[in-house]
């Protein structure tokens, strides 16, 4: 196979955080795979006018729910990770709300991610991807408003760390979350509370104006 009949595709990792507080992966079933993959296509030249648009389309598959956040992880590329011959792949990751599973198209489905990795055994390479584009996340959370990005359209401030917590496996404290997301113009007060056992909880949103500030680090390392 010559460099001009090289396979290139994009591969996506979706994430979004299921009702008890677990993330998940998007994956589908085809049905002469009898392993779960990722989203994956090829570039479209008449409607695709960058790799983030070939991401995006690979969940307009499988769901209707759309992305908060893309970002760009790595780059991968030989003569064997697919058997029809040289292959080069883009991976992304993707962010998504809480959303419906009726959202989903048949053949798809959320699966947990436990210890770092898919809970399944995804087919190709596919569970390696799944926790390089977990390690970024989990690096880049750190310093930026990421987080939110796994949260309903309405939040509170304790939805913030829960997602931490998720992510890192530990959280800061709640003086560090609200130093952090309160001291700029990252979120945007609702006007509305959550009510429970504890005291009213304020509701807030993204501000879109500030998707890219950056902090200080929370942590030296994403490990313990």
């Amino acid at each position: 196979m010559s460099l001009s009949t090289t396979l290139i595709s994009v591969d996506l990792v979706a994430f979004k955080l299921a009702s008890n507080n677990r993330l998940q992966v998007l994956t589908h079933q085809l049905p002469e795979n009898p392993l779960p993959q990722l989203p994956a296509g090829r570039i479209e030249a008449e409607q695709d006018q960058s790799l983030e648009d070939t991401a995006k389309r690979q969940l307009e598959r499988f769901t209707r729910e759309p992305a908060t956040y893309y970002e760009q992880v790595i780059t991968i590329g030989d003569n064997h990770r697919d058997s029809r011959g040289w292959s080069l792949t883009v991976i992304y990751y993707a962010l998504l709300r809480p959303c419906d599973e009726q959202l989903l198209s048949d053949d798809a489905r959320w699966i947990d991610i436990i210890d770092g990795q898919p809970a399944e055994l995804l087919a190709y390479d596919h569970s390696q991807l799944v926790m390089e584009a977990l390690e970024r996340l989990r690096n880049k959370i750190q310093y930026s408003a990421l987080p939110i990005y796994l949260l309903s359209e309405a939040f509170t401030l304790s939805d913030i760390q829960a997602v931490f917590s998720v992510i890192l496996g530990k959280a800061p404290p709640m003086r560090s979350i609200r130093n952090r997301f309160l001291s700029n113009e990252t979120l945007m007060e609702t006007g509305d509370k959550r009510y429970g056992s504890n005291r009213p909880a304020a509701l807030y949103r993204i501000n879109l104006a500030s998707e890219n500030i950056l902090f200080d680090r929370l942590y030296l390392s994403t490990q313990g």
